[in-house]
């Protein structure tokens, strides 16, 4: 394990007020100050290209065939009651990726990626396999919650590939699944990005980017595990799509380099309390809100679920994760900031809470059972343009950052 201590963590003082439309207007002044809560920065594993372990030779030969060998984007990232980490790699580069869904084991000293729950639930051709994991989730139970975009290399979907499995991980068998239909997501413009579980009523809430169509088809799913049913609400709304004329850099460098990205919904949390949630649209800076006593009554109108929608602030940096601690502080990535901001639940005030200038594009947040937030980095704009240097670049492609003694994570009772 490599460490490093040099990270920077600095604080912002929020001194805005409400500007018109209600949106928060955010001035922040730049410190140096070291709050009590900050913590060291390391580490955890490292990689210039993924290495898959598999066990079919079929699998291995047609990967290693390919010409994306060696060039998978890891990008989702959760951890078990064991501390296990699982990680996602959404077959965008193709199908001969041989797994979409991992569980990290060492070996000889390196981390590698072991398909979970097994290769034949990671098979292309297994009608009822996993075709493309990018957000998932466990929770209190070690249950975990597996969102399928479906879409491969970003081709239409096909029926039951978009999908919910929950899989029970001490007892290693699916326990249930839902398969989205029509009306909760688009086959063609769908792009099931996260979702964050409510264990006390079962719920889940899910971010639809829409970014295979333009305009963007974004919105949120509202999931419900009791009764096997889900509901799309604010379906291509201003409040789940891309906001106008937004662009932004990274590393000095625009993204992308043939167009702005062009991305909805996003990033969403569950407050520890479970009575909020919050999400982001990644081409915009917006936090947004609603109750969610609203959101588990189907029959509240979309009417109602719109004008309850709050702008809850402008962030300074727009946001790919987000995630929630028990205490109802909430942690979102800074992309343009090379870290992450935390919002504080009772004062509602927003810090710089890590900061390393090689923490570019911080992705996915992870909570482990040992109090540490962690985080997944992965270039992923360079990756999208097709620029990503597999063999010697000059800061490792991707990365997963640990922050020790930050607290229990939102699914917490």
């Amino acid at each position: 394990m490599k460490q490093n201590n040099g990270a920077l963590v600095r604080s912002w003082q929020v001194i805005g007020q409400q500007a018109k439309l209600g949106i928060a207007l955010v001035i922040v002044i730049m410190s140096i100050a070291n709050p009590a809560w900050a913590a060291e920065l390391n580490i955890v594993a490292e990689w210039n290209r993924l290495t898959y372990e598999i066990q079919d030779k079929q699998i291995a030969a047609k990967w290693k065939d390919s010409d994306i060998h060696g060039k998978a984007l890891i990008q989702g990232l959760k951890l078990d009651s064991q501390s296990n980490m699982y990680v996602s790699t959404a077959r965008w580069g193709g199908p001969e990726i041989p797994a979409t869904l991992s569980k990290l084991v060492q070996k000889n000293g390196n981390w590698v990626l072991t398909p979970y729950p097994n290769e034949a639930m990671n098979a292309v051709d297994n009608p009822d396999g996993l075709k493309a994991v990018l957000g998932f989730e466990i929770d209190r139970n070690d249950v975990m919650w597996i969102l399928d975009q479906g879409h491969i290399a970003g081709a239409p979907s096909n029926p039951g590939d978009e999908k919910l499995v929950l899989w029970d991980i001490k007892a290693n068998r699916e326990i249930q699944r839902y398969d989205f239909s029509a009306k909760d997501s688009d086959k063609k413009c769908s792009f099931l990005n996260d979702l964050v579980v409510d264990n006390d009523t079962g719920f889940a809430y899910i971010t639809d980017s829409g970014i295979f169509c333009n305009p963007l088809h974004g919105g949120l799913i509202v999931y419900d595990s009791r009764q096997n049913k889900a509901r799309r609400i604010l379906d291509r709304s201003l409040f789940t799509s891309n906001e106008s004329h937004f662009f932004f850099n990274i590393d000095n460098r625009t993204v992308l380099k043939n167009g702005p990205m062009l991305t909805g919904a996003d990033g969403i949390a569950l407050s520890g309390d479970k009575q909020t949630l919050y999400w982001t649209n990644l081409t915009g800076n917006v936090l947004y809100a609603l109750d969610t006593d609203l959101l588990r009554d189907f029959s509240v109108s979309e009417t109602v679920i719109e004008n309850a929608v709050r702008r809850v602030t402008v962030l300074p940096s727009n946001t790919d994760g987000i995630t929630a601690d028990r205490d109802n502080n909430l942690y979102l990535t800074a992309l343009t900031l090379n870290g992450l901001m935390r919002r504080d639940g009772k004062t509602g005030l927003l810090e710089r809470f890590v900061f390393h200038p090689e923490m570019s594009w911080p992705d996915t947040l992870a909570w482990g059972p040992d109090d540490a937030l962690y985080v997944v980095s992965n270039h992923l704009n360079v990756w999208v343009d097709g620029e990503m240097n597999f063999d010697t670049p000059a800061v490792p492609n991707f990365r997963i950052w640990r922050i020790p003694n930050v607290g229990q994570g939102y699914t917490q009772p």
